[in-house]
């Protein structure tokens, strides 16, 4: 009976003593699960032109993405100014060449804010380089027609840029950024009006665009 009575005291102890370890080291409670861009599609407008943009993202950390996007746009001098002759059919004076980019642009994208804001608007600030495939086309051929006679150059530069997300669900979400690049010509010549080569094709940009989320 006595061995019994040590037994139950023991127990007793044992049950005191992990209850209050409990206590003392909590579990940690889980973090609820947030889903990150996986891929988007947006739409470019800059003071050269507009297009249209598909990127992929990669999360690197809590509040880091990398990733890499491709566009494709039309690019105007701004120099460039559209006439109506008298019957209503529009030309553009001087115009040499029609210009087309297709830049790639890799990048990181930082979540600023990201453990102090907790609704569903992420301001982010972007850093990244653009290599960019520049194609120009006669103008005075047909639209299709031109490409055979296309020229190729390229241009590569720097881009820095901030924005906003907004999380429309756990697989959607809306972006707005806007851009400062600076597009140098590297290698050949572009020039879309008479006696007027373009050197820079940078510029400010925005984009307005839908990411998918995983």
């Amino acid at each position: 009976m006595v061995r019994f009575k040590y037994i139950i005291i023991l127990l007793l102890a044992a049950n005191m003593s992990f209850a209050v370890g409990n206590q003392i080291n909590p579990k940690p409670e889980l973090k609820k699960y947030e889903p990150r861009n996986k891929w988007g599609l947006s739409v470019l407008y800059s003071d050269k032109g507009y297009g249209l943009t598909g990127g992929y993202f990669k999360p690197l950390s809590n509040s880091m993405d990398l990733f890499l996007s491709f566009s494709i746009s039309g690019v105007s001098d701004n120099r460039e100014f559209e006439y109506f002759d008298y019957y209503g059919n529009s030309y553009i004076q001087d115009k040499l060449n029609r210009v087309f980019m297709f830049p790639l642009n890799i990048g990181l994208q930082y979540y600023i804010f990201k453990e102090d804001i907790e609704n569903d608007f992420k301001p982010l600030l972007s850093i990244g380089v653009t290599p960019a495939l520049v194609v120009t086309t006669p103008y005075e051929r047909g639209y299709f027609n031109a490409f055979g006679y296309s020229h190729a150059s390229f241009a590569a530069g720097p881009f820095i840029g901030a924005g906003l997300e907004f999380m429309q669900s756990n697989s959607l979400s809306f972006t707005i950024n806007m851009r400062y690049s600076y597009l140098p010509v590297v290698s050949g010549s572009v020039m879309s009006i008479k006696n007027n080569e373009m050197k820079d094709l940078g510029g400010v940009s925005m984009n307005f665009g839908v990411n998918f989320l995983k």
